[in-house]
């Protein structure tokens, strides 16, 4: 085939990032806050509870890796759209992206235990943040396209960047302020740095589309999203009502756990 014919097949391209509208990233943030209202509630009945602590963090990590972290990224990618083209996904990464997402708080959460202790603070803010970024990288790695998809490493590193800082920010926020304009501040903040992590690692894309070559092959994102977004919301159900029955107590971080 002559040059011309395939310089016509093979050309560059940019993804758009809103196709659905701006209300999916608008949707997406919500469900990061919501995620990390629960888990965050969660950190503080287990920081209380000596006999069900780990039911709590493990509940915890699921919220606040799981729904704020995940599937946060996953209801963004839904806006990804290729000119004259179609996406597919790598369905091992997207899982693999939420199971690192999910351990990685609860890594994190371990580390840092129920005191305030300001190297385990560190330590458990790096694992949340480089699991945080490690799940980002995985899921914008996942697409898919009819050509190829290079990722500028040093834009991937600064999305990792921005995801430590922001699970460190969040960690330290919540253990030093105690009252509800802050808390409720630092649940933006998580959102917010997640919702950075991801459009940094988005411009981190180069989309080359090539007509020669075959179809994507893959998962349409849609299909492994929608039942996901049904039962993470489902899931929340069961740590939302655990927070509401259980008993109230003082709030703060690091009180004394009690035998219940």
């Amino acid at each position: 085939m002559p040059d011309g014919s395939m310089r016509m097949l093979a050309e560059s391209a940019s993804f758009e990032q809103f196709s659905m509208g701006y209300w999916l990233a608008a949707l997406s943030f919500i469900v990061s806050v919501v995620g990390t209202v629960v888990g965050l509630a969660c950190v503080l009945n287990g920081a209380r509870s000596a006999r069900f602590r780990i039911v709590w963090v493990v509940s915890a990590a699921v919220s606040l890796g799981g729904v704020g972290v995940w599937l946060t990224m996953a209801v963004a990618l839904l806006g990804l759209k290729v000119p004259n083209g179609a996406i597919r996904y790598d369905a091992g990464k997207l899982i693999t992206a939420m199971v690192v997402a999910v351990v990685a708080v609860l890594v994190g959460l371990a580390l840092i235990g129920r005191t305030r202790r300001t190297p385990w603070l560190i330590a458990g803010g790096l694992v949340m943040g480089l699991g945080t970024g490690a799940t980002i990288y995985l899921g914008v790695s996942s697409v898919r396209v009819q050509g190829s998809v290079n990722l500028a490493l040093w834009l991937i590193g600064i999305s990792v960047g921005v995801a430590v800082i922001t699970a460190l920010t969040t960690l330290w926020s919540f253990q030093t302020y105690r009252n509800h304009f802050a808390r409720g501040a630092t649940t933006l903040l998580f959102g917010i740095g997640v919702a950075a992590s991801y459009y940094v690692a988005i411009a981190a894309m180069d989309l080359h589309v090539d007509r020669a070559v075959p179809a994507p092959t893959g998962m349409a994102l849609f299909d492994f999203v929608f039942p996901m977004f049904v039962v993470g919301s489902l899931g929340l159900a069961v740590p939302i009502s655990a927070v509401l029955i259980a008993p109230g107590r003082d709030s703060g971080w690091g009180a004394t756990a009690t035998a219940n």
